[in-house]
């Protein structure tokens, strides 16, 4: 077995996960590497998953993952920044408030163009 300086990654265990835990993590992570199935470029579609996986309970799984590692580890921000692997770009943005975005030369309604929001730092 490798040691955790011999490996280019950390495991759960590694930085104090219990292994009930860590094990719920490694089947979530692995779940998304064999599932996802293709991410889009634009900002309207969702990206795609397997046939019979739901991306909405791997992403509901996610954030009960998030929560117990806050609970347990309350001195550590802790992001969940996975949202983009179960929603388009737009929902999320719209999500939190913030305009659509639209591609080069669509004018939408109520739509702030990628040119725009490139240009003025509109990230935040």
């Amino acid at each position: 077995m490798l040691r955790q300086s011999d490996r280019p990654y950390v495991l759960p265990g590694d930085i104090g996960i219990d292994d009930a835990l860590g094990d719920e993590i490694l089947a979530w992570t692995d779940c998304f590497q064999e599932c996802l199935a293709e991410e889009y470029e634009d900002f309207e579609r969702r990206p795609r998953w397997a046939p019979g996986i739901s991306a909405f309970d791997w992403y509901d799984e996610g954030r009960r993952i998030v929560a117990e590692l806050r609970a347990r580890f309350p001195d550590v921000q802790v992001l969940g920044q996975f949202g983009k692997y179960v929603f388009s770009a737009n929902e999320m943005r719209e999500n939190v408030g913030r305009l659509p975005i639209s591609m080069p030369g669509e004018r939408r309604a109520g739509y702030v163009s990628i040119r725009d929001f490139v240009t003025r730092n509109l990230y935040r």
